[in-house]
């Protein structure tokens, strides 16, 4: 019984290792670029919600969206405009990403 306790842990804690990125706080992101840095769709519900919360129509998934990284745990974002269907560039790392 101890041992699957301890097999459990590991594996939870691999699991937490290998799911994402959190985005940097403070910057800024094209949804597209967000989506590269984490494994799976870990950010496309907070993408998918806050040009909603905004009340913004999203037009590609949020893909040519920028966002603010509020940070914490799960890495917050919050919705900051819209560039032009594939015109949302990446500034590199440790610089905003900005509309071409």
């Amino acid at each position: 019984m101890m041992k699957a306790a301890y097999i459990l842990a590991g594996i939870t804690s691999l699991a937490t290792l290998v799911l994402a990125r959190n985005c940097t706080p403070g910057l800024i992101y094209c949804g597209s670029t967000l989506t590269a840095i984490a494994t799976g769709n870990a950010y496309q519900d907070q993408i998918d919600h806050a040009p909603f919360a905004a009340r913004v129509v999203e037009v590609d998934k949020g893909q040519s969206d920028l966002f603010f990284c509020q940070g914490g745990a799960s890495g917050v974002i919050s919705y900051v405009a819209s560039c032009a269907v594939g015109q949302c560039v990446d500034g590199g790392s440790g610089k905003n990403d900005h509309c071409k």
